[in-house]
């Protein structure tokens, strides 16, 4: 094997490994809360959205739009809108806020789903709740090493569309709930002043905490609110799933949004929970609205792989790509078979009537001519013994072969005879000759040559 079979080999080898090597690395997730359209991270809502087109009767759509823009349009058709929060504090403008609360009013429907809810959201819909904090770094590491032990369980109360039903979940992913009848609630100032604490066994050098003042401020849970999903704390009963009438509409409020993602439609046992909350909204048509920001960050986000650097840099980017499309070209050109130039070889001339000119001349000049006849006959008998399969040098046989060679030549059978019997008794005699006889015997032989 040459060394460009060898090198070609090589690289095939070393290009199947790196191919290999890239399969079996895990694939890193975002395990943060983005709830984005597009995007199959844990707690996205590609999934989702999928499912909720396809079950959703009165059909589902995902745009991206505010509660301003769809009061303005002043549709006439009631629909169902969900939006889906980690944390709800400020995420919207006071405009915003009214407008929402407005759009409901006219006569449509809300699904807001979020583990923690402003307190301006709280106070204005009579809502009390205890909230939790999601850490994705920690849910993410006690999922890989099998530490998620903590279970809760979930309690769908029977009503008209379904039966009494539990589900059981990670206590990550619901670690707030609402709070029936009143309490008293922390509600922090204004004036929040920061401060630089150096904390140790973590992934950044420091962190700001924040020093604040909080007002305590009795809230109180309205008996508008319905109680539909529950938890259990300490045996207790705690809702996390409420709904209630606002104006000529219905909010339903929700503390689980993490199962409303694609993890949660990837867990079977509990992807039932998931069509129950849709169906608190299904007699409409569904509108998830979902942020531009949100999804422009899905689209801009950094890549996981080992390669971002060189494929997020344009002018690298395109190196690359001429680099591999070179290595193919150079491996597919190469691998063929190489092949040495033929050299053009000369036709061979034909020196044999230069030779037999020769031979004849020699014989001729030293005057040795029964030597040539001798020859002449030699070459005489083996052209009839292959065209004619008639042997002349076997005597007892000369009746039957001179009877062949009259057939063959159209000759008389007497003058084959006579004249191969002749050239025959000369040449076996070796007796000389003169260039007479010579010239004679060989125009015997040629005459029946010639007519054969």
């Amino acid at each position: 094997m040459n060394n460009s079979k060898i090198f070609v080999i090589a690289i095939a080898v070393l290009l199947v490994v790196a191919v290999l090597i890239e399969l079996s690395v895990p694939k890193r997730f975002n395990w943060e809360a983005t709830f984005r359209h597009n995007s199959v991270e844990p707690f996205a809502c590609k999934l989702f959205d999928s499912l909720a087109t396809t079950s959703m009767k009165n059909g589902y759509s995902v745009i991206h739009s505010t509660f301003y823009q769809l009061r303005k349009r002043n549709s006439k058709t009631p629909c169902s809108i969900i939006k889906l929060y980690d944390n709800y504090y400020n995420a919207e403008s006071d405009l915003e806020f009214k407008s929402m609360l407005g759009f409901v009013a006219d006569g449509n429907k809300l699904l807001f789903c979020a583990n923690d809810y402003a307190y301006e959201l709280l106070d204005t819909l009579q809502l009390n709740m205890e909230t939790g904090y999601f850490s994705p770094s920690f849910f993410k590491k006690s999922s890989m090493y099998g530490l998620l032990n903590n279970i809760d369980t979930l309690l769908w109360d029977k009503d008209s569309a379904y039966e009494r039903q539990t589900y059981t979940v990670y206590s990550s992913l619901c670690e707030s709930h609402f709070k029936l009848g009143a309490d008293t609630t922390l509600v922090p100032k204004d004036d929040i002043q920061v401060d630089t604490a150096y904390v140790e066994d973590t992934d950044v050098d420091e962190i700001e905490v924040a020093n604040v003042d909080y007002d305590t401020i009795i809230t109180k849970t309205s008996e508008a609110w319905k109680p539909l999903a529950w938890k259990f704390i300490d045996g207790k009963k705690v809702p996390i799933l409420m709904k209630r009438q606002w104006g000529n509409g219905e909010i339903v409020v929700c503390t689980t949004p993490l199962l409303l993602t694609n993890y949660g439609i990837m867990d079977g046992k509990n992807v039932g929970y998931v069509y129950r909350v849709l169906g608190t909204i299904s007699d409409n048509p569904v509108v998830r609205i979902v942020d531009k920001d949100d999804e422009a960050t899905a689209e801009n986000s950094e890549s996981m792989s080992p390669m971002r650097f060189f494929i997020g840099n344009p002018p690298l980017r395109w190196a690359t790509y001429i680099a591999l499309l070179a290595l193919l070209l150079f491996m597919i050109f190469t691998a063929r078979r190489r092949q040495r130039a033929i050299p053009v070889v000369q036709k061979p001339e034909n020196h044999q009537l230069e030779f037999a000119k020769l031979i004849g001349t020699l014989y001729y000049q030293e005057g040795i001519h029964g030597d040539l006849v001798r020859k002449k006959y030699i070459f005489f008998a083996e052209h009839l013994r292959r065209e004619t399969q008639v042997d002349i040098d076997n005597d007892a046989e000369d009746d039957d072969n001179f009877g062949v060679l009259a057939r063959h030549t159209g000759m008389p059978q007497g003058d084959i005879s006579a004249r191969i019997k002749t050239v025959r008794r000369a040449c076996r005699s070796g007796m000389s000759m003169t260039s007479e006889e010579m010239m004679m015997y060989v125009d015997y032989m040629n005459d029946i040559i010639s007519k054969i």
